[in-house]
């Protein structure tokens, strides 16, 4: 069973790579002995997380400049990854903006193309870039990390994040796409779906709101970084390996109330 999870040699690209909860991942990976290429804009705080990982994993832990939106700098990033070894095993995409306000107030540059060319248009770049590697070796893992709002959506009380629920939705179906499409050239893609972790975004939410949102949740609780590393490395490894075009829900019952 440890040999299904074990990721040793194995390569992984992951985009936001800052953060809490790219750390968590980024450590989940890099404790199977994955690894990894950082990328984010704030090329600085992936510096300090590489670092940190190489450290205390002793894996091959890089940052590199990464702006999602943009096709040159995805395809400079996936061409740093292959430096590493030649290959890219596993491709984690988590990097996301959200605007927060009602339908009719999202302003159309900032509130709602800036979200749409970061987290869908993003998520297809880097997973077309990283694709086209892995369809070359025959095999790979693509994890677009899509939100508990792609399948679900909050209430009028709650707020609304209407051009990031759309990007996540748009995600899930993204992955179900690729999945059909490279799933017999040995490459399997599918989504992680977490839902309010106690760490970023849902720093900026006011109480009243967020007792709402706890209530909402069948757990009664937001979620904790660390409890999304299984999930990744499940769908990294060879654990997963007849599991393609899946949602894997981490949301302690959100979507399904």
């Amino acid at each position: 069973m440890r040999d299904l999870f074990d990721l040793h040699d194995h390569v992984a690209v992951l985009s936001g790579g800052h953060g809490a909860i790219a750390e968590a991942m980024a450590d989940a990976l890099a404790a199977r002995g994955c690894h990894l290429v950082l990328g984010a804009r704030r090329v600085d705080r992936c510096e300090e997380l590489a670092r940190r990982l190489t450290r205390e994993h002793g894996v091959t832990a890089l940052a590199h400049s990464l702006d999602v939106s943009d096709e040159e700098s995805v395809q400079s990033f996936v061409t740093a990854a292959l430096g590493v070894t030649g290959r890219i095993d596993v491709a984690v995409n988590s990097a996301a903006i959200f605007w927060a306000a009602p339908p009719e107030e999202v302003p159309i540059e900032r509130g709602w193309r800036r979200v749409i060319d970061v987290n869908l248009t993003g998520t297809f770049l880097l997973a077309q870039a990283a694709g086209r590697v892995m369809l070359t070796q025959g095999s790979g893992s693509i994890i677009n990390v899509s939100s508990f709002g792609g399948l679900t959506t909050l209430l009028p009380r709650d707020g609304s994040t209407i051009s990031y629920t759309t990007s996540k939705g748009a995600i899930i179906s993204l992955t179900r796409d690729l999945a059909a499409q490279w799933a017999h050239k040995g490459v399997r893609v599918n989504a992680l779906a977490p839902g309010f972790i106690a760490t970023g975004m849902a720093d900026t939410i006011e109480k009243e709101r967020l007792e709402h949102l706890t209530a909402d949740i069948p757990m009664g609780r937001f979620g904790r970084p660390e409890e999304l590393a299984g999930a990744v490395v499940f769908l990294a490894s060879r654990a997963s390996s007849y599991v393609t075009g899946a949602v894997l829900s981490a949301d302690g019952g959100r979507a399904i109330v």
